[in-house]
């Protein structure tokens, strides 16, 4: 029997070519009941698993060792005895801190390759949830590790709950309150005691009830931190289960007159490959408790309410202004999220303008009225989500002003700072100087930067409105028009161009900021994950910028945050030769191990061919 005639062989994915032999490969389009091609490239997915929870493990374990980077800085707890008591010795911080090190490069390299296979269509849902459920599970039982900014958000709750404005006043403002102020205080990094806090009312809101529920407890700053990593878990929870709705985009019609959403096995084990088990998720949302994560699922829970005009269920206005309401939300505890409410509003508009009566019959004034409406809905959502969040903290727009204090910061890896840093050093190549102070200088490259990212999110956004234009089929504008046509439409089936805009610009949003941290790819990362997902096979170019820009950063932003290694050149320096070689030899057999076994079996699979039939030696199945 031919291989067209076998079932078995289109299964597993067999491409059959007329001029030769073809290769085993998995599906080029995503199956239509969740099913993924389940090759020989499957069944060691255990593997891969395990050795990213033990990588994950001994992360965890070996950072929570290394204790507070700085010696002025005190842990609230022990964290059920996991933190140390006292600072290690130079010895035993040189070998935690490259074990750290490993073992993060380690879990980095099996999410690699985790997303390496989810791509190929060789790896279930069922598999890429549990690598990312395995990998977190250390982290989340774990303390905050990493960054130490949980135990700002706690302080800056007990600030709130005492009546103080964070965003006006510093976290040494404690002192003059009560005792236990000292136990916040301590835990805080130095160098954020003193400035205000540049969240909005919804995430100081949501420190304050933290907080207020450590002191019901009795438990102070340990109390409050805890309550703070169950928000954040809560948080990615729902990120990702929200995450995974974006790929199934808007409803279509089906033969039998129901709707539903075009998800497949592959498109959910890209996300959760992508997303779910990223490290920068797993470290910094999960591990770090972030209120990033509160501020993406927020975010997300947006562009899927949006994604639901048109279907019929509510009116188109509705659900638009729902959308702009949960976007400001996310705004109100993270500014930059407010770049999804800007595009919300922004394609509100853009359908408004190419749909209704207007569309359909050129009238300038039904045009203006249903833009209109548009708006209002728009601005009263937005300006009831903004003073729900002012409730929730309890203070007025201060916030706004301390925004100020992330643009006086700067951190070394970002590439604004690294801009700024080659065109303050280029002119003295030839002896030459600036006219102002380095200050004038890295201040001018950073207004240079934002307006480039201002430009490059308003091009994203603009290059949809002719795309929206001609979306409309012609025989439209001979509909009878009906109540309902007054009403800005939802959506086109098919189109990613909110998951672009949102995706790529807050991208490029975290890029040219001065100060970039693993935990700010939270309000990029789904929607380019999801973007990732519905894309056909073969990837266009799109897709894997997409996808490179995913990896890039995530690994790289994550190493960036990996503790000094002073302790371990100073160790090595002392030890024989022989221990470095012997670190070096074991680095090598760590990453050969990850590596040569999938290389191996890519290779298999391309070697094991099937011949191709003759025209002539077809017939037909029996």
């Amino acid at each position: 029997m031919t291989t067209q005639g076998d079932p078995r062989a289109a299964r597993r994915g067999a491409a059959v070519r007329a001029d030769g032999p073809a290769e085993l490969v998995g599906p080029s389009h995503p199956e239509p009941h969740g099913r993924v091609d389940r090759g020989a490239g499957d069944r060691p997915a255990w593997r891969l698993i395990l050795a990213g929870a033990i990588a994950a493990a001994l992360a965890m374990i070996s950072e929570a060792r290394l204790g507070p980077r700085d010696p002025e800085v005190a842990d609230p707890s022990s964290w059920w005895g996991i933190l140390p008591s006292g600072q290690p010795a130079d010895t035993a911080r040189g070998v935690l801190a490259a074990t750290a090190g490993l073992a993060v490069i380690g879990l980095c390299l099996s999410w690699l390759l985790l997303l390496a296979r989810a791509r190929r269509g060789t790896i279930s849902p069922r598999a890429a949830g549990a690598a990312a459920l395995a990998w977190a599970v250390p982290f989340a039982v774990g303390p905050p590790l990493f960054s130490r900014d949980v135990y700002a958000y706690a302080a800056q709750g007990e600030l709130a709950r005492h009546g103080l404005d964070p965003a006006t006043h510093g976290i040494n403002s404690l002192l003059s309150r009560e005792a236990g102020g000292g136990l916040f205080i301590a835990a805080v990094d130095p160098r954020w005691r003193d400035t205000h806090a540049p969240y909005g009312g919804l995430g100081v809101g949501v420190e304050r009830a933290c907080a207020a529920l450590g002191d019901l407890l009795g438990t102070g700053a340990a109390g409050t931190v805890a309550a703070l990593r169950v928000v954040a878990l809560i948080s990615t929870v729902l990120l990702v289960a929200l995450a995974l709705r974006l790929p199934g985009g808007p409803r279509r019609a089906d033969q039998g007159g129901r709707s539903g959403r075009c998800r497949s096995g592959r498109t959910v084990a890209i996300v959760l490959a992508l997303l779910a088990a990223n490290p920068f998720v797993i470290i910094h949302l999960v591990g770090g408790a972030h209120l990033d994560a509160l501020a993406a699922a927020l975010l997300v829970a947006a562009l899927v309410i949006d994604r639901g005009r048109g279907t019929g269920r509510a009116p188109s206005w509705a659900l638009g202004a729902t959308a702009v309401a949960f976007a400001c939300l996310a705004g109100s505890v993270k500014a930059t999220a407010f770049l999804g409410a800007g595009w919300l509003v922004f394609v509100h508009v853009r359908d408004a303008w190419h749909s209704g009566p207007a569309a359909a019959t050129g009238r300038p004034g039904r045009r203006a009225a249903t833009i209109g409406t548009a708006l209002a809905a728009d601005t009263v959502a937005a300006a009831l989500a903004l003073l729900a969040g002012m409730a929730a903290g309890g203070f007025g727009p201060t916030w706004i002003g301390a925004l100020a204090t992330s643009g006086k910061l700067e951190t070394g890896i970002a590439p604004a700072s690294v801009f700024a840093t080659l065109v303050d050093l280029a002119p003295r190549i030839v002896g030459l100087e600036w006219p102002g102070d380095s200050d004038a200088v890295l201040g001018a490259t950073r207004a240079l930067v934002l307006a480039v990212v201002g430009l490059t999110v308003a091009w994203l956004a603009l290059r949809t409105w002719p795309a929206r234009a001609t979306a409309r089929p012609a025989a439209q504008a001979t509909r009878p028009l009906t109540p309902d046509a007054v009403r800005p439409t939802g959506p086109e089936p098919g189109r990613r161009d909110d998951l672009v805009v949102v995706g790529f610009g807050g991208m490029a949003l975290v890029l040219g900021s001065p100060v970039v941290y693993p935990w700010y790819l939270a309000l990029s990362v789904p929607f380019l994950a999801a973007l990732v997902a519905l894309a056909p096979s073969p990837p266009g170019r799109q897709t894997r910028a997409a996808v490179g820009l995913i990896a890039v950063t995530s690994v790289w932003l994550c190493l960036a945050t990996l503790s000094p290694l002073a302790a371990t050149w100073r160790l090595l320096g002392r030890a024989d030769p022989l221990l470095g070689a012997a670190l070096v030899v074991v680095s090598a057999a760590v990453v050969s191990a990850a590596t040569v076994p999938a290389v191996r079996r890519r290779t298999t699979v391309r070697r094991r061919t099937i011949p191709a039939p003759r025209p002539e030696a077809r017939t037909r199945p029996r």
